[in-house]
């Protein structure tokens, strides 16, 4: 409940990591189109697709505008700023002055995803690394900040079990914010989750490389990335209406900044499929770059886009930093396809944790 008291639950020991120095990717910057953050609209939700295809609309928009965003990695440094926030606005954690210098960005956009890589909390208590247990509040924020849908398929999604990833769901329903990757049920993991964008349909899909070692109770808990099954989810989101599909993919390795052969291989096989249009990836914690892939944009990684890593013994230069990846996607004939893309950088400002753009 949300006006009952957390306790602090101590994480385990630490776990060991390499501490890798890497350069800082370079990535091509245009300043985003400025809008003024409208309040979210029903237009904007989600909802599960029906079992038939779903009827194409004959105004479907010509264009519309995806953002993109990295790693959500809520540290115990963030939740209790967050407590000090509250304390001035009435909750018992506010995340959302983290998110707005961004926010006019996330809302201007047609439709905005983030990845958020924390479950939060099953129990009202909450801890940090290296098992999450993030304050529900978070959810709100993200909302509030214009997000329409997060992925949730991480290598933390199985930090709380399945009353972790119950929790997330159930909050992100509550705030209104679509998702992808974990699943309460194994007919919610069927489903795909499609957003209505100014008319046109667009499925978004969430799988990770893995889980930290949990084994999941039910394999339908989390999804991993089996590139046979979401070439499979894809070909079943185009049956069922969807005019677009990003496929969110949480891979790679940290902290480095070149995509590794397995995000490469897969990257090239997914891609030559119809049925997926974009990758946007996560996990790296520093930025990687954006290609073309097969005539397909494949945002390798965005950084950490809200987090409390620092740069340190264990971290390199760039784990404070990120990307907003803005996408313009337009209907050629009867499809659709990115033909445009532009890269926001930002960073997190330590101390008050706002999300800054850098340029």
């Amino acid at each position: 409940m949300r006006g009952k008291h957390r306790r602090h639950r101590p994480p385990p020991g630490p776990i060991s990591l390499s501490a890798l120095m890497v350069g800082v990717l370079a990535v091509s910057l245009a300043t985003p189109r400025q809008a003024e953050a409208p309040e979210r609209s029903e237009r904007r939700r989600a909802r599960s697709a029906p079992s038939a295809p779903a009827p194409r609309r004959p105004d479907a928009p010509r264009r519309f505008t995806i953002a993109a965003t990295g790693d959500i990695l809520i540290h115990e440094s963030l939740w209790e700023r967050a407590a000090l926030l509250g304390a001035a606005s009435g909750e018992e954690y506010d995340f959302r002055p983290m998110f707005r210098r961004v926010r006019d960005t996330l809302a201007g956009a047609d439709l905005a995803l983030c990845h958020l890589e924390t479950p939060v909390t099953a129990d009202g208590s909450v801890s940090s690394y290296p098992v999450f247990a993030a304050p529900i509040e978070i959810t709100d924020a993200i909302a509030h900040a214009g997000y329409d849908s997060c992925s949730t398929a991480s290598n933390h999604s199985l930090d709380g079990g399945a009353p972790g990833i119950e929790a997330t769901l159930d909050s992100l329903d509550g705030s209104g914010v679509a998702h992808a990757g974990t699943a309460r049920s194994r007919p919610e993991s069927r489903r795909i989750t499609m957003l209505d964008v100014e008319g046109a349909s667009v499925a978004h899909l969430s799988y990770s490389f893995g889980f930290n070692g949990f084994m999941p109770e039910h394999d339908w808990l989390a999804n991993a990335i089996e590139v046979e099954r979401i070439l499979d989810d894809a070909r079943r989101a185009r049956d069922r209406g969807s005019d677009f599909t990003v496929v969110s993919l949480h891979w790679g390795v940290e902290p480095i900044t070149t995509p590794t052969a397995f995000q490469t291989q897969v990257a090239e096989r997914l891609t030559r499929s119809p049925f997926v249009d974009a990758i946007v990836g996560h996990h790296a914690h520093v930025v990687q770059p954006i290609e073309h892939v097969n005539g397909k944009v494949v945002a390798y990684g965005m950084g950490n886009f809200l987090s409390g890593m620092r740069p340190s013994e264990m971290w390199p230069d760039g784990v404070e930093d990120g990307v907003i990846v803005l996408l313009r996607v337009e209907r050629r004939g009867d499809a659709y396809r990115v033909t445009r893309v532009r890269a926001v950088p930002t960073t997190v400002e330590y101390g008050t944790w706002r999300i800054l753009p850098s340029a």
